[in-house]
């Protein structure tokens, strides 16, 4: 009876530490994801970490085959149209649409209600919010302004990288878990002034962990050129 008595005390102290750890662990994403300008701040880090990280790559690769090249005549442009690599229409494709699904997913996520940001959102503009189909021409204006940018970054930035195959898919696989993003913050946004911080910290989730993903390549080949 002792024996069985200790096993049950152990059992009930493993879940109030499971249960402290979790409550500990959404506290601190609700911190995150509630400082608007931290979460933005962070979001554009990562995207200018990314840009220049992929200006650093390119000049490293050029220095080194000027390096091996007789007398260093090699101009950026031919190295540039030699490097660059047709990683496949689909791909191409779904890249597109992952890079207008991130720009959308983050304008949900950060300005779709006040919650966040309460002079800069989308119920600042009453016209567009009272609309019947207001949410969707929120989406549709965002992707509108994204649309060029997504259209040149996929080329730009996976062009010239040798992708894996698991690469590929982890990055094709950003495209529903930013629509579900999307969706999260869709919800939250039909249910203000109520939170779910359970549908907002998911969609925080899948907002920065599809950026890592899309962002990969270049940081990954940035850590290899450093060692």
């Amino acid at each position: 009876m002792s024996d069985l008595n200790e096993t049950v005390t152990a059992v009930q102290a493993v879940d109030i530490s499971s249960g402290l750890a979790s409550e500990g662990v959404s506290s601190f994403l609700a911190d995150i994801y509630s400082n608007g300008l931290l979460g933005v701040g962070l979001f554009i880090l990562l995207l200018a970490g990314g840009v220049l990280l992929h200006r650093l790559n390119m000049d490293r690769t050029y220095r080194n085959v000027a390096a091996t090249t007789r007398d260093g005549e090699v101009s950026p442009e031919d190295l540039r149209e030699e490097m660059f690599t047709r990683q496949g229409s689909n791909f191409n494709a779904a890249a597109v649409v992952a890079w207008m699904l991130l720009f959308a997913a983050f304008a949900y996520f950060y300005f779709l209600t006040p919650e966040i940001f309460p002079g800069h959102n989308y119920y600042q503009m009453p016209t567009l919010s009272s609309g019947p189909l207001g949410f969707a021409a929120f989406g549709l204006f965002v992707l509108l302004l994204a649309g060029l940018a997504a259209a040149f970054i996929p080329r730009e930035l996976y062009g010239y990288y040798e992708l894996s195959r698991k690469t590929k898919v982890a990055i094709m696989l950003t495209v529903p878990v930013l629509a579900l993003s999307i969706a999260l913050s869709v919800q939250q946004g039909t249910i203000f002034p109520e939170v779910d911080p359970a549908t907002r910290g998911l969609a925080f989730l899948a907002l920065f962990g599809s950026e890592v993903a899309l962002l990969f390549p270049v940081y990954a080949e940035a850590r290899g050129g450093m060692r």
